[in-house]
């Protein structure tokens, strides 16, 4: 258990480490030819522990979900966070990181809690990586949630993966896994996992409601969204 938790918490530290270093290099457009470094580069969630929660298809390609709701330059995450009623938001830009694939960021603000052995509301911490396969036909988004003010927040983390493919020239299917992971044992844990599961459930649906009311909105408007991603594109290793 001792050598389980030194992991654990070399993994955080990696990824706190990966979403806020600055620089040059992390600032700079990675070219799409980037070649993906199989074997060498990190997972960035556990995927053992997701279980599906979410499919839909939507009016877009995978490319454009990108570009229109999480690019840099979107106003669709200040959007969402504001429906939820959360507040301190701070969203961080961006940026390569040695350590994964695509681009990760920083995303910090205080949310509501519902459950009553909760305080009223909560620091989060999200971690958030992407990147597109070389045909640009799907677009991998993955979060790492950290509750900093709840009970035993500090023993586990909310993951989520969103696998969304373009199916035709205008719709993309979307699906998304969640599960938690403990980074150490602690009290509880079913409750946890089954109020966490339940509360990224939520948080999704509502995502993609205000997700496919922001993409309608842009359409109609006659804005474009076929700006080129600035995601780098992996390449398959031979």
């Amino acid at each position: 258990m001792i050598e389980a938790e030194k992991k654990e918490k070399a993994e955080s530290a990696l990824r706190l480490h990966s979403s806020s270093v600055r620089g040059s290099k992390t600032q700079a457009k990675i070219p799409e030819d980037s070649v993906l470094k199989t074997g060498k580069l990190q997972s960035f969630i556990k995927e053992e522990v997701l279980v599906h929660i979410f499919n839909a298809v939507y009016p877009c390609t995978a490319e454009q979900f990108f570009n229109i709701l999480l690019n840099d330059d979107s106003k669709f995450t200040n959007e969402y966070h504001t429906a939820r009623k959360d507040t301190n938001l701070v969203t961080g830009q961006w940026h390569a990181a040695d350590e994964y694939d695509g681009q990760i960021r920083e995303i910090k603000f205080r949310s509501l809690c519902s459950s009553p052995m909760c305080p009223p509301d909560t620091a989060m911490t999200e971690y958030q990586h992407a990147f597109l396969l070389p045909d640009k036909k799907l677009l991998v988004f993955e979060t790492v949630q950290q509750a900093h003010d709840v009970p035993f927040g500090s023993c586990f983390e909310v993951h989520c993966r969103w696998w969304l493919e373009t199916n035709a020239e205008n719709s993309v299917t979307i699906d998304i896994k969640a599960g938690v992971h403990f980074k150490k044992w602690c009290l509880m844990q079913s409750k946890i996992k089954s109020g966490a599961i339940n509360e990224c459930k939520i948080g999704v649906e509502k995502m993609l409601e205000l997700a496919r009311l922001h993409i309608k909105s842009i359409a109609s408007s006659g804005g474009t969204d076929n700006t080129p991603s600035s995601l780098p594109v992996p390449q398959q290793s031979s």
